[in-house]
């Protein structure tokens, strides 16, 4: 089977940071040309939604990869979910231009994330990542620094700040805002899309985010991931909203992807199994 796109979405947000959101209400929302990616027994597959959460939800072990961590998993045949910069890595050498996230890592006080390889990923590959925001927990405005030193081009739609993913937080200046008209501008090259949240629809109440940092920390300490416990202590704490919001987002992201034009053509895969070597990333800590 053949599919045609021209982005990928990452899965790292749907198959560990949804907590209350069941499959059913996952595919009810999913646009129909949107592929992720994910790691099955050390394979990388480009596929539909369908596809994704019919493996997810009959699998018990799962791995979470970054663009460093990817061909380990590989070698070591491993089930995996893939964060922003392992799609980024799956994307390079599929020749898709455009990679779909909703918050995605920074600069901060956690232990996976002193420099999240989301952004030097970013900074190396001559991909257009359209996101939400760095997550809140994170220095957003350092972040954006890093990647404006590095040569990275960000811009936000229908706003020239970044002010936080599900909290509003404080304004960081980013280079351009765009309209969704201007979207067809982009040119290929290092760019971040910010597609923020509405500040309505974000959480309100900021004992949640510290109660947040609280679980994300007592999970480092226990050797597991950071943002799966943070993201699963702000579901409990908001009665299941801030999943839907994130959720909501990435789809919003993924109509940003689907307006992006300028960036080459579409690429054409098979829906299936992608068995090709994925080359990690050099040079970088």
């Amino acid at each position: 089977m053949q599919s045609s796109t021209s982005f990928v979405v990452e899965t790292a947000l749907l198959g560990q940071g949804l907590v209350s959101v069941s499959s059913s209400q996952i595919k009810e929302l999913w646009p129909d040309d949107a592929l992720v990616t994910w790691l099955q027994r050390g394979r990388i597959i480009l596929g539909s939604i369908v596809e994704f959460l019919h493996y997810k939800d009959q699998t018990n072990s799962w791995r979470r990869l970054d663009g460093l961590t990817l061909y380990e998993g590989m070698k070591e045949g491993v089930d995996g979910f893939l964060t922003a910069s392992a799609t980024m890595a799956v994307a390079r050498d599929l020749g898709c231009p455009i990679v779909v996230s909703a918050g995605i890592g920074g600069i901060g006080d956690i232990i996976e994330e002193r420099l999240c390889y989301d952004l030097p990923a970013l900074a190396k590959t001559e991909i257009t990542l359209v996101a939400t925001s760095p997550k809140d927990m994170l220095d957003i405005p350092e972040t954006i620094g890093w990647l404006h030193k590095n040569g990275v081009k960000t811009f936000g739609v229908g706003t020239k700040y970044c002010d936080g993913y599900v909290f509003v937080g404080q304004k960081t200046q980013l280079m351009q805002a765009l309209s969704h008209d201007d979207l067809d501008l982009i040119v290929q090259g290092h760019n971040l899309i910010l597609n923020p949240i509405p500040p309505e629809k974000r959480l309100q109440n900021f004992d949640y985010l510290r109660e947040a940092i609280k679980a994300g920390k007592l999970a480092e300490q226990n050797g597991d991931h950071y943002h799966p416990a943070a993201n699963q202590r702000l579901d409990e704490l908001s009665q299941g909203w801030s999943s839907i919001i994130q959720l909501e987002s990435l789809i919003a992201n993924i109509a940003v992807a689907r307006n992006i034009m300028g960036q080459g053509d579409r690429f054409t895969v098979p829906s299936s199994l992608i068995t090709n070597y994925v080359k990690p990333y050099k040079g970088w800590k």
